[in-house]
């Protein structure tokens, strides 16, 4: 059996559904445990892209990544000078569901590449999340 290198994660009631291409597999009480099931199969979370829309404009060769509605990462292709024809990728959230501003970032070779990129490490950085205290973070 081949699993899905991409997984979406939901919120569903209270609880967090991960599904792949044919329907839901699986419901946790917390984000982090979701998004450990994932990373865990191999696979990454499947983030929705949109355009990146500055003063009413929409920027060349820029995409804005979101999770679960908030905005959590950007990439984009570099136009002009020694890096032209790369993209550029980071991770930037302060949504309090889980850890704030992850500072990751890199540099790939095409559009696809970065998507991949910050998709995977989102993961492994939503994944690696400490337990602590916190209720979004905590084992019930």
């Amino acid at each position: 059996m081949m699993f899905a290198d991409r997984l979406r994660v939901s919120k569903a009631d209270d609880r967090y559904q991960v599904a792949d291409e044919s329907g839901p597999m699986r419901s946790f009480d917390t984000i982090i445990e979701a998004v450990r099931f994932v990373r865990d199969r191999g696979a990454r979370l499947w983030l929705d892209w949109g355009r990146t829309i500055i003063g009413g404009h929409i920027a060349p060769q820029d995409f804005v990544a979101t999770f679960l509605g908030s905005d959590v990462g950007r990439i984009q292709g570099e136009r002009h000078g020694p890096s032209a024809g790369t993209w550029r990728w980071s991770i930037a959230t302060h949504d309090k569901r889980w850890r704030g501003h992850g500072g990751q970032r890199g540099q790939v070779q095409s559009k696809d590449e970065a998507v991949a990129e910050l998709e995977q490490v989102f993961t492994k950085y939503i994944a690696d999340t400490p337990e602590g205290p916190s209720p979004h973070s905590r084992k019930n």
